[in-house]
């Protein structure tokens, strides 16, 4: 317990950690992506060389087929209405039909407000687009969400730079 305490550094749980990589948007593999998804549909596509040859890139000829692919999903950051609670991680985004699912949503200590990021259909992706999100144990009621910027927290990292 003294090591330390000099800093002021506390203990804090693995669940502190997850609301914290989530405000930042660090996203985990299998947890805001999946099977379906590639580089471009979470955000990442700027670790993809476009200068290299096909032949020397693994999954190039994929990236290449998804880039103008408006039907992928797409990772978006998004806040709720009204400050509702966070919908629970793989609850639905629809309209009529299944458009995505929340990936991870907590309410953020820091922003005072439930946030999280979702994989969507392209067209949805949009800042501004209101989601309707369904969950399973909640019958006919519906909550709502809109996309936003990401990161959630400290957008320009200056807190890392203290």
């Amino acid at each position: 317990k003294a090591a330390g305490k000099e800093f002021n550094i506390q203990n804090f749980g693995v669940e502190a950690q997850n609301v914290l990589r989530m405000e930042k948007c660090h996203i985990i593999l299998g947890q805001e992506s999946e099977q379906r998804t590639n580089l471009l549909d979470v955000g990442l596509g700027f670790l993809w060389d476009r200068t290299k040859a096909d032949a020397k890139t693994v999954g190039a000829v994929a990236l290449r087929q998804a880039e103008n692919d408006q039907t992928r999903l797409k990772l978006v950051g998004f806040k709720m209405e009204n400050n509702t609670r966070a919908p629970r991680d793989g609850a639905l985004i629809v309209d009529e039909k299944v458009r995505g699912y929340i990936a991870t949503a907590r309410d953020s200590f820091s922003l005072n407000e439930a946030v999280g990021m979702a994989l969507v259909d392209a067209e949805l992706s949009k800042i501004g687009t209101r989601l309707e999100i369904y969950e399973d144990e909640c019958g006919d009621d519906r909550i709502y969400g809109n996309v936003v910027e990401m990161p959630f927290y400290d957008p320009e990292g200056t807190r890392m730079k203290m």
